[in-house]
């Protein structure tokens, strides 16, 4: 089995040092936001696209060979230090980032509306959206859904208005509305799960990134959630092992919310080894053959 090099930048995720330089992380980081907001692709070039991105930044911030190809600049290191901290920043600041990684994709059914008027109605609630402007949002949401009632994308962006709210128990009647439609969507299934859980509805939360996970097996964001949440509610060693899962699929897809979910590693490992629960780790850290390297 592969072993897999887990290191744990203490110092990055607890403030950086005094020598290092924090404005050449930013910059380069800067300059990968701007860039992954143009990006307009599927799910499955994702992460590649995003990659080349930072990639690209790092060239032009180091005033390197600016004729480098697109072969050359995918293939910069990824694994030192400095990457991941530009990864780390981006998902702590980008939104471009995490629009773009929480899209659902378009290629199904009631994705869109054949109603003009409802689809005019549902990107008018997007700019409101956009905008923070959550009462606007949820009033053109709720106009496109009662001219088009199976317009799926407008029940799920009506539930995370509600939930920029705290209207909970809101958000989950339309994210279920939005599954009666399509019973595999990926965002209302996730964000079912997600506003389960912020309205302490723990069990319910968990069953829904169960469904999650069955039907996207492949996908790190259910391992992730399921494991945060179970973590949290005394299942340490559940909720440590669906964690480390989701961190070895970021990162073979070199994902850069791969140091989002070492970072919550890093919490478990030092929580553990407080509470003299070290085994714990090491029995969960043995199973996928992990290694860990404490910077």
């Amino acid at each position: 089995m592969k072993i897999i090099s887990l290191i744990l930048f203490f110092t990055f995720f607890y403030g950086y040092s005094q020598n290092e330089n924090i404005d050449y992380v930013q910059n380069i980081a800067d300059d990968a936001c701007d860039c992954i907001a143009q990006i307009n692709t599927e799910t499955n070039t994702k992460n590649k696209a995003i990659k080349n991105c930072i990639a690209s930044s790092i060239v032009s911030n180091l005033k390197t060979d600016v004729n480098k190809t697109e072969k050359d600049i995918s293939e910069i290191q990824l694994e030192n230090k400095g990457y991941r901290k530009i990864e780390a920043y981006l998902v702590e600041n980008c939104d471009a980032l995490k629009q773009l990684s929480f899209t659902e994709n378009k290629d199904f059914n009631h994705a869109n509306s054949g109603n003009v008027l409802a689809q005019l109605a549902y990107d008018d609630g997007l700019e409101y959206l956009d905008e923070n402007n959550y009462e606007m949002a949820i009033t053109k949401f709720t106009k496109a859904i009662e001219i088009d009632p199976k317009f799926a994308f407008a029940w799920d962006n009506l539930g995370v208005s509600y939930r920029k709210t705290n209207q909970y128990q809101e958000a989950i009647k339309a994210y279920k509305k939005s599954l009666q439609i399509n019973p595999n969507g990926r965002l209302p299934l996730m964000n079912i799960a997600v506003t389960y859980n912020l309205n302490k509805e723990f069990d319910a939360a968990i069953l829904y990134y169960n469904k999650f996970i069955n039907i996207y097996k492949d996908d790190p964001e259910g391992y992730y959630g399921l494991g945060l949440i179970l973590y949290t509610n005394n299942q340490q060693e559940a909720g440590l092992d669906n964690l480390i899962h989701a961190y070895t699929i970021y990162a073979k897809q070199n994902s850069p919310y791969r140091a989002d979910a070492a970072k919550k590693i890093g919490y478990m490992y030092n929580d553990l080894k407080n509470q003299n629960k070290m085994e714990v780790f090491n029995k969960v850290a043995s199973k996928y053959n992990l290694q860990i390297q404490n910077n």
